[in-house]
């Protein structure tokens, strides 16, 4: 009779085993998701802060006259390792992993500050990156005024 609740007790630690290693299997992959992320948050803000540091360069040393350029939104897209990448106007690049999109605008009655705005996001197969909307959860959104001399 003890051989019997011997086989019963290892079947029941087998079996409260197998449901603890299917919950921790479960936060294992929820961490990786998180990871991934956080990775794609960090290098979207890297390659905004360098396009806010792009423009503000441009306005320091041309002031105004060096951010005028085309009126609306421009999107870039870039690699990997934060490379533009080049392409068709209107399709996304081979290669691309970020879609970068800025608009250097002035408020009004501001004659000497511009606004500059910067989206990034990865790209996605649904969904181009719109100024003025939350960023995505692993993309990032910088606004900034600039003085221009």
């Amino acid at each position: 009779m003890e051989d019997g609740l011997a086989l019963i007790e290892v079947l029941i630690s087998v079996g409260l085993l197998v449901t603890l290693a299917a919950g921790v299997v479960q936060l294992f992959a929820m961490s990786a998701q998180s990871l991934v992320r956080a990775r794609h948050r960090t290098s979207a803000l890297i390659l905004a802060v360098e396009k806010l540091e792009q423009v503000r360069a441009a306005a320091l040393t041309e002031g105004a006259a060096g951010l005028a350029g085309p009126a609306g939104p421009q999107t870039e897209y870039l690699g990997p390792e934060g490379r533009l990448v080049g392409g068709q106007v209107g399709a996304v690049p081979a290669g691309s992993r970020y879609e970068r999109v800025w608009l250097v605008d002035q408020p009004i009655g501001a004659s000497s500050v511009v606004r500059v705005q910067v989206h990034v996001a990865p790209i996605r197969p649904l969904g181009a990156v719109v100024l003025g909307a939350a960023p995505p959860p692993d993309g990032a959104r910088l606004v900034t005024l600039v003085w221009t001399p």
